[in-house]
C-alpha cells in the first residue's frame, strides 16, 4: 500500500516486480500509491539517486515517477475494507468523493489528496494537525464515522 520505494538498494526492482505483477495478474494486484510515491521526495530519500547509480541518468527515474501519478490511491476489498497508504481527510466524507478526485499529478503540497496519502491515525479524538507536516492526524471517532 505504497512506499515502494526509498526503503533500500533495491527500489527499482521492487517497483519492477510489482509492475510485473500487475501485468501478469491484472485483476489479482492492486499497488496503491505511497508519499514516497513522488518526484519531490523520491528526490530527496533515495529512489531518484539510486536509479542514477543504477542507469547513470534520470530516465528510469523520470519513466517511474510518471507511472506512480497513475497509481490509484486508495480501493475496497469485497465491499467492506477500505485501503489506502496514508489516512482519512476532512474534505471527503465518500468513497464518490475520493472516485472524483483527479489524481493524475504529482502529489500536492495540501488538500485531499495529500491527505489520503499523509495522514495518520492518533489517539486523541477529532482532527488535528500532523506533526510530519502534511496531512492531518484523526482519532477514532473519525475512523467511526
Amino acid at each position: 500500500m505504497g512506499d515502494y520505494v526509498d526503503r533500500g538498494y533495491y527500489s527499482v526492482e521492487t517497483v519492477s516486480l510489482l509492475v510485473t505483477m500487475k501485468v501478469r495478474y491484472p485483476n489479482r494486484i492492486t499497488i496503491l500509491r505511497g508519499n514516497h510515491e513522488s518526484k519531490q521526495i523520491t528526490q530527496v530519500y533515495g529512489f531518484y539517486d539510486e536509479c542514477l547509480r543504477k542507469y547513470g541518468n534520470a530516465n528510469v527515474w523520470q519513466y517511474f515517477t510518471s507511472l506512480f501519478d497513475y497509481l490509484p490511491l486508495t480501493a475496497v476489498v469485497e465491499g467492506n475494507i477500505f485501503c489506502l497508504h496514508g489516512g482519512l481527510s476532512p474534505s471527503i466524507d465518500t468513497l464518490d468523493q475520493i472516485k472524483q478526485l483527479d489524481r493524475i499529478m504529482e502529489v500536492p503540497h495540501e488538500g485531499p489528496i495529500c491527505d489520503l496519502l499523509w495522514s495518520d491515525p492518533d489517539d486523541r479524538c477529532g482532527w488535528g494537525i500532523s506533526p510530519r507536516g502534511a496531512g492531518y492526524s484523526f482519532g477514532q471517532d473519525i475512523s467511526e464515522q
